[in-house]
């Protein structure tokens, strides 16, 4: 249930204008050369998510019953991902630093202990990493999205990311943006974040299609994941 806030809040927090957009200007910053890619901050496991559900209309009541769903939903489809042995942590920072390498950059993994689902507050002295820049990002949500219960709206993938580069000597930031594979909410977070429509081959109607599909669920949340690593490194170009 914290996990589901936390995307809540996130949510409004981008809608409200609040979080710094911040262009990368290669050309101004062409001392960047080699980037350093800090563990990034990742949810425990895939969420399944409705965006408008009956629940809602009961309050707290209501409230309780969708975070027990979402609970199990959570837990069935995670299941599903350690079957196909796919990690989405592995799958994102693996193009991640594909993608960058494509776009002339050298890369570095940079390990560093997160405490909790924001921006690092601090990174590893520029002395001991050899590297120009900082890559820090913090994945908010990963997994599948219905926008109701209805037919209509079915499931299709979902990952959203905040994404910023600090400079290795005194990390001012450099660029700051955010990602969302499949928008479901809010218009004005649309301005406010880097948004990628969804792949038609990837819904399903309910979640016991797509549970009975994992193949094909699977491929949904790689081609999400592979095409917000993607984004990212657009954002550098």
């Amino acid at each position: 249930m914290f996990r589901w806030i936390g995307v809540l809040l996130v949510a409004v927090t981008l809608g409200g204008c609040t979080i710094p957009k911040v262009p990368f200007d290669r050309a101004a910053a062409g001392h960047v050369k080699t980037i350093g890619i800090v563990t990034p901050a990742f949810p425990t496991g895939p969420s399944v998510e409705l965006a408008t559900s009956v629940g809602q209309s009961f309050g707290l009541i209501g409230a309780l019953v969708d975070a027990a769903m979402l609970a199990d939903r959570n837990a069935r489809f995670g299941k599903v991902l350690e079957q196909q042995n796919f990690s989405a942590i592995d799958t994102y920072t693996r193009h991640l630093a594909d993608r960058l390498t494509a776009r002339g950059y050298a890369v570095k993994p940079i390990a560093i202990k997160r405490e909790s689902a924001e921006f690092a507050a601090s990174y590893p002295p520029h002395g001991e990493t050899g590297v120009d820049a900082y890559l820090d990002t913090v994945v908010i949500s990963y997994g599948y999205i219905a926008a109701g219960i209805a037919s209509n709206t079915p499931y299709r993938p979902r990952f959203l990311v905040r994404a910023r580069l600090a400079n290795a000597t005194d990390t001012a930031v450099l660029m700051e943006d955010a990602v969302i594979y499949n928008h479901v909410g809010p218009a004005a977070m649309q301005s406010q974040a880097v948004t990628l429509a969804p792949d038609a081959a990837h819904r399903f109607d309910t979640f016991d299609i797509l549970l009975a599909d994992p193949e094909n669920a699977v491929r949904g949340l790689r081609t999400a994941t592979e095409q917000s690593a993607e984004a990212i490194s657009h954002l550098l170009k």
